[in-house]
């Protein structure tokens, strides 16, 4: 058990770290580049616009999970940050509930698409698009497993609430 969960750690990171990283400095030369062909050369690269947009994509969409792992997306708490630990606890179970719910309605319409999309191709590199709209299958996967532990915090904090004033639940 223990080498499948390294295993699993090491892939999560390939996708939320390496990926995004590897996307974005492949983004950033390539936009460097297309200036410098552009403006000093004065002959425009095709190829660029295509690289650029598909790893801006991807970096914003691995990056994401990266962030929601960490818990240094921006979120709202002005009011549960006001409020003692288990109100804000259900205010923030509440609102999990929501985005979790959301994310599992999505997880099929966007899969269908993905998979659909597979019939067309960029216009330069022919890559087809399902390829380069699957990251997002990730990102809505990745996004209900943390907002699931989020809720799982969440409830264990109103269960120890609970148990310490001889409450149930």
């Amino acid at each position: 058990m223990n080498g499948i969960k390294k295993s699993f750690l090491i892939l999560r990171d390939v996708f939320e770290i390496y990926i995004p990283v590897l996307a974005f400095s492949v983004m950033f030369l390539t936009f460097i580049l297309q200036i410098i062909a552009r403006y000093i050369f004065n002959y425009p690269l095709t190829w660029t616009y295509e690289v650029t947009v598909i790893g801006f994509s991807w970096t914003v969409v691995f990056g994401a999970c990266y962030a929601m792992r960490h818990r240094s997306h921006v979120k709202f708490t002005l009011l549960y940050d006001m409020l003692s630990p288990k109100p804000a606890a259900v205010m923030r179970l509440a609102g999990n509930v929501v985005i979790l719910v959301a994310f599992i309605i999505l997880f099929k319409p966007a899969w269908d698409y993905i998979t659909f999309m597979n019939f067309q191709s960029t216009p330069v590199f022919k890559i087809k698009l399902s390829w380069v709209f699957s990251g997002f299958i990730y990102f809505v996967f990745s996004m209900i497993l943390y907002t699931a532990a989020e809720i799982v915090e969440d409830i264990k904090i109103l269960i120890k609430k609970s148990e310490e004033r001889g409450d149930v639940l």
